[in-house]
């Protein structure tokens, strides 16, 4: 201390109160322009620069302390704060954007995935003669071998503790499904089928996505699916109506429809229990427990309820599989997208499967759909390119909310 006094000679004493905030509130120096300002400022400056210890005290105020070493807390220029604010808000927009166009590819690819299952199973059904729960069976088996996906990023097949039982009833609830689908397909025409199922598990998954998780959705996004809807029914009454049955006929396809407003509802279900869990369980153990549980309950139904065949040639093996591809394709994608938007939505985009089966099935069977099939297409059509479009046009608003929370004041 001795010797640092005398190399460091103080020529004028300066009081300098240790609290700084105390300084800040009790204490007055002389501002810019008042008189002794100056030479209160280069008094301090000189002693600064003599002395070595005050000047790294000096150094380790202005930078301040953080928990994990020091963080510098000198104003930056405005410019520069601009430019940093201008190139983060940047920077989550184009990723925002990124994200957004990759999910809609993946829903688009999935609806066409659908469309092709939907054609393929046709195919399958007047050809070959394949039952729906051993079609059932064959789609799960193959399925199952995603568990190699999931012992890749080591995951627990089962899911993880303490989820598991969502996990269960959300496998459970996919096989009623498909199974209610796939029955109802042999009492009622397949293409109203599928139809009121897709228009069903719409309606189901917004009422149960409010209901249950408390997801909502825009006004906007609500106008995108009642329109969507419409259209599928647009397609769907007019083929109903002009059915020629008899009283008995007419009971039968009551309960056939009753059975896809059945797989409509547990289809929603499904999504929202994986909605609930998706944090905690990738889509691939999602699929793996579609796969084992579709597998136990084709393998102890199948030969009670039909009489399986054995498929001998190549042309069904190569459906059988073809249908496996798509419908896992489409499976992954609709899941995925799971991730990112409400149930209802991704729904609604699957709603072009409709469309494209019409396309499908006009250039394969030749067969050419009526009036109300075209405009209910063109409906569908421009609702989900409509909801697409406005999605992705989001780039200037969320710029804007972006730039909202930068400029507020608690950040």
């Amino acid at each position: 201390m001795d010797t640092s006094s005398k190399q460091c000679p103080v020529k004028k004493r300066v009081k300098i109160h240790p609290n700084t905030v105390t300084v800040k509130y009790t204490s007055h120096y002389p501002q810019p322009g008042e008189e002794g300002s100056d030479e209160t400022s280069e008094d301090i400056g000189s002693f600064m620069e003599d002395n070595p210890k005050k000047r790294l005290l000096s150094d380790r105020k202005r930078k301040g302390r953080a928990f994990f070493g020091t963080m510098d807390i000198q104003p930056q220029p405005a410019q520069e704060m601009k430019a940093n604010e201008t190139g983060q808000c940047q920077n989550f927009t184009e990723g925002s954007i990124f994200q957004s166009r990759k999910t809609w590819v993946v829903l688009f690819a999935s609806a066409l995935a659908h469309g092709c299952v939907a054609l393929i199973t046709r195919l399958v059904s007047d050809r070959s003669k394949v039952p729906s729960l051993e079609l059932i069976f064959i789609r799960s088996v193959i399925q199952v071998l995603s568990v190699i996906a999931v012992c890749y990023y080591h995951e627990d097949p089962f899911g993880p503790k303490g989820y598991r039982l969502q996990l269960f009833f959300y496998g459970v609830c996919n096989v009623i499904s498909i199974t209610c689908a796939y029955t109802s397909f042999s009492i009622v025409p397949p293409s109203n089928g599928t139809i009121m199922w897709r228009a069903t598990t719409t309606v189901f998954s917004a009422i149960l996505a409010f209901l249950l998780i408390d997801e909502r959705m825009a006004y906007i996004d609500v106008m995108t699916v009642v329109s969507s809807v419409f259209g599928v029914c647009l397609v769907m009454f007019p083929n109903i109506v002009n059915e020629e049955n008899s009283l008995l006929s007419v009971w039968k396809e009551a309960f056939g429809y009753t059975m896809t407003v059945m797989a409509g509802l547990t289809t929603a279900l499904s999504m929202i229990v994986y909605k609930s869990i998706k944090d905690r369980v990738s889509m691939w153990t999602a699929l793996f427990t579609f796969g084992w549980t579709g597998t136990a309950w084709g393998a102890s139904t199948m030969f009670f309820l039909q009489e399986p065949i054995i498929p001998l040639d190549g042309e069904t093996w190569s459906y059988l599989i073809a249908i496996c591809i798509c419908s896992t394709v489409a499976f992954l994608g609709v899941y995925y997208a799971l991730n990112k938007f409400h149930p209802a939505l991704v729904s609604t985009v699957q709603h072009l499967e409709i469309v494209i089966a019409m396309i499908l099935q006009l250039a394969v069977l030749r067969i050419f759909p009526s009036i109300y099939d075209l405009i209910g297409g063109a409906i569908i059509m421009i609702s989900v390119v409509f909801l697409a479009c406005y999605k992705l046009s989001w780039k200037n608003l969320g710029r804007q909310d972006y730039q909202e929370i930068l400029d507020s004041s608690i950040k």
